[in-house]
């Protein structure tokens, strides 16, 4: 059944979630998303037939699609919200100390505003990654590989400096 599903509806799927992304690797990567979500709901889609389970994958992407919109808007209200206005210092100075010489706002004027805004909250605020995940509706471990990620972009940046 799955390399019938997989053959039948993978490149359609492709491009309907490439219309709703206007990002070929982002609607890849949905199209994948929404596979892996008919193989844990396998039982359920062995009743379908071939009409209700296209019906099914092409509407759970858009669900996913959806989905990933309001999380990305939530997360972004989040950061405005927590994030410090450009030029303003932040009010603990352990990380501005912990960089030594190195101007803090210089090294995170590299990182994207959401990257940025995740950082600040993490060091300078103090959230822990389960309470940034809370915050943005991220997994936990998503928070932790996202400053991971930061951590060595900054390092990076150091050391090109």
């Amino acid at each position: 059944m799955w390399e019938t599903l997989y053959d039948d509806f993978w490149d359609k799927l492709v491009r309907f979630c490439c219309r709703m992304t206007r990002d070929e690797g982002r609607a890849e990567d949905l199209a994948q998303e929404t596979f892996l979500r008919a193989l844990g709901n396998q039982s359920l889609l062995n009743t379908l037939s071939t009409a209700q389970q296209k019906s099914w994958l092409f509407e759970t992407a858009h669900n996913l699609f959806c989905d990933s919109v309001r999380r990305s808007a939530k997360e972004q209200e989040l950061l405005e919200r927590f994030t410090p206005p450009p030029g303003e210092e932040p009010a603990d100075d352990t990380a501005a100390s912990a960089m030594g010489q190195v101007e803090l706002n210089s090294v995170l004027s590299h990182l994207a505003d959401n990257d940025r805004a995740l950082f600040t909250l993490r060091y300078d605020a103090g959230y822990t990654a389960a309470e940034l995940a809370r915050l943005t509706g991220q997994p936990a471990a998503t928070i932790r590989t996202r400053l991971h990620r930061i951590r060595a972009v900054l390092k990076e940046d150091l050391k090109e400096e």
